[in-house]
């Protein structure tokens, strides 16, 4: 048998009102029950004889309902979660007449994030510009003085600054591979005050890695060096120096080759430094380099009249300078795992004995992709300038101002390659979900970047102060002007061919590099071949520079399958974030 209670609150319920309720019998009459006491009145039976069984699950219904609507149910917070569910009705997802309401605070952690990001990059490429940009400003001072003087000199230095860019090149794998194992090793993120353990193991790699990279800095340097004495001319014949200007180009190459195994201490110093994410350390070291060359090639070219002579002998002087108080510094540096533990600190250079058979390893897999594709970069520019000599002198000097103002503003993006190298190889250890906004990230700063050296070139090869500061012979800046389309053009996708190179180390495949460079190059080959069969003359040749680029970003989308992936999940990630981002409201 069923039985209802009195509620002294309002219902809709047919067994009961508030006061004086009513309550119908079998037949229909109304019951009088007096509820209005304090004390309730006892529940009524349900009859459910008669003409009530008819009605039997309509009135367990009822009465169901009515249970579920009273805070005896679910106590007081029930029956306020019952009212607002009533006031606040569930809205209609499907509606499409009003607009979404952004998620600002998703938003904003997304703006924070790549902001950081941003930071993060600029704090490293910035400061390194200065350290990359070294080389470069040393041969193009040597340029602009030496070609103050004489059009001869300044043809015969092209083949020379081939040579030593190929050779800077070539040995880079030694800063890269350095960078790599310092920033995948940081001793401050396990760095305990009761458990310094992991700590000491990762100082002591470094110091090993730093160690055994500045002892093989110094030995390549030298075998370099005693092999360009060695084959002096026949390496510039092949760099396409003429007999004419075999006597002129002798000297600067030869002066120069004394400070090969200096400028590859340096740069394996360099990248130890990138490694910690310490910039600012080499930007001012090689920064006092370049104010060192400056006054040494306008006191030595211009006022002693030494030529092509002067320009190689301060760039060595600057060169050797550098290598000596970086190595010097480094040596002096506080040791410990204390010490080297902290955020930024730079690795001590301390004697560590021979390389072992790891470091050895390690190396030896970075050195065979980056020393070929260095290889291919290098034989594409010497093919390039091995070209224009084929036009004459005065082509051969307009092509070497125009590639050292070029190499000069590539430089400007540059940074972001050691920024993804030393970053991405970081975040792939601990953060690794965080590598595809950084790889985003990245590739938009390139791109800016890009477009910023592209406006660069043109206004300095353009302007006629900046030419007459660079070469004297007029005939020479005409030549020049027919090539600035070419060169603006190729510094705007530069920076994605050498972002994709950087990325790749970074996130350690970049066994494809030979091939693409391998390929780029075959690709220029053709190209220049049918520049010399046709005797477009050297604006043919930067028309080649542009093939050349292209078809390195080309190779990329095709063989680096692991960039692309990354690309990929980059966008998607975005577009996830977004729709998280987004919810629809009524």
């Amino acid at each position: 048998m069923f039985r209802c209670r009195s509620n002294n609150k309002s219902s809709s319920s047919l067994f009961y009102t508030n006061g004086d309720s009513s309550i119908q019998d079998g037949d229909g009459n109304d019951v009088v029950v007096n509820t209005s006491s304090t004390t309730p009145t006892p529940p009524l039976p349900i009859d459910l004889d008669g003409i009530q069984h008819d009605d039997v699950l309509n009135r367990i219904a009822l009465h169901t309902e009515e249970q579920f609507n009273s805070s005896d149910f679910f106590g007081e917070e029930g029956q306020l979660l019952q009212q607002q569910l009533q006031v606040s009705p569930v809205p209609d997802t499907r509606s499409t007449t009003t607009p979404p309401t952004v998620n600002t605070k998703t938003q904003q952690e997304t703006v924070s994030e790549t902001r950081q990001i941003i930071n993060e990059v600029s704090a490293i490429a910035l400061p390194s510009l200065g350290g990359m940009l070294l080389d470069p400003i040393m041969s193009l001072i040597d340029t602009a003085c030496v070609g103050q003087i004489s059009t001869t000199a300044l043809a015969a230095m092209a083949p020379c600054t081939s040579i030593f860019q190929f050779v800077f090149f070539a040995f880079f794998f030694m800063s890269a591979a350095t960078t790599n194992l310092v920033a995948s090793n940081p001793p401050e993120s396990v760095y305990l005050v009761h458990d310094t353990s992991e700590a000491v193991r990762r100082v002591d790699l470094n110091e090993r890695v730093v160690s055994n990279a500045s002892l093989l800095a110094v030995v390549l340097g030298s075998i370099v060096s005693l092999s360009l004495f060695k084959f002096c001319d026949p390496l510039l014949t092949l760099a396409g120096t003429t007999p004419a200007l075999l006597d002129a180009a002798r000297p600067y190459l030869l002066i120069r080759a004394v400070g090969i195994p200096f400028v590859f201490l340096a740069t394996v110093l360099q990248g130890a430094s990138l490694g910690r994410g310490d910039a600012w350390r080499p930007l001012k070291i090689f920064g006092a380099a370049g104010i060192i060359n400056l006054v040494g090639d306008v006191w030595l070219t211009l006022f002693k009249g030494w030529g092509a002579t002067g320009a190689a002998t301060a760039t060595v002087a600057a060169q050797v300078g550098a290598a000596l108080y970086y190595t010097i510094t480094s040596a002096r540096l506080k040791r410990g795992v204390e010490a080297s533990s902290k955020p930024l600190r730079d690795v001590a250079l301390v004697w560590r004995g021979l390389p072992s058979k790891h470091i050895v390893k390690t190396f030896m897999n970075v050195a065979v992709a980056l020393f070929s594709r260095s290889i291919g970069l290098m034989l594409a520019y010497s093919m390039l300038t091995k070209t224009a000599a084929l036009d004459g002198t005065l082509a051969l000097a307009a092509h070497q101002v125009t590639l050292q103002v070029w190499w000069l503003l590539s430089f400007i993006p540059e940074p972001m390659s050691v920024a993804a190298q030393t970053l991405i190889t970081r975040d792939m250890k601990d953060r690794k979900h965080r590598v595809p906004k950084l790889i985003k990230t990245l590739y938009g700063m390139s791109a800016t970047l890009g477009v910023a050296a592209a406006a660069l070139t043109f206004g300095m090869l353009k302007n006629p102060i900046v030419t007459s500061a660079l070469v004297a012979d007029v005939s020479v800046q005409k030549l020049m002007a027919a090539l600035v389309p070419f060169a603006a053009l190729s510094q705007a996708y530069c920076p994605i061919a050498t972002i994709s190179d950087g990325v790749s180390i970074g996130l350690g495949s970049f066994s494809q590099l030979p091939t693409i460079m391998l390929g780029s190059f075959f690709t220029t080959a053709v190209g220049l071949s049918l520049v010399a069969s046709q005797s477009l003359g050297v604006v043919g040749v930067w028309a080649c520079m542009n093939v050349f680029l292209s078809s390195r970003i080309a190779g990329h989308m095709i063989l680096s399958k692991k960039l692309r992936r990354y690309l990929k999940k980059a966008f998607q990630k975005t577009s996830s974030r977004r729709e998280r981002a987004l919810p629809v409201v009524a």
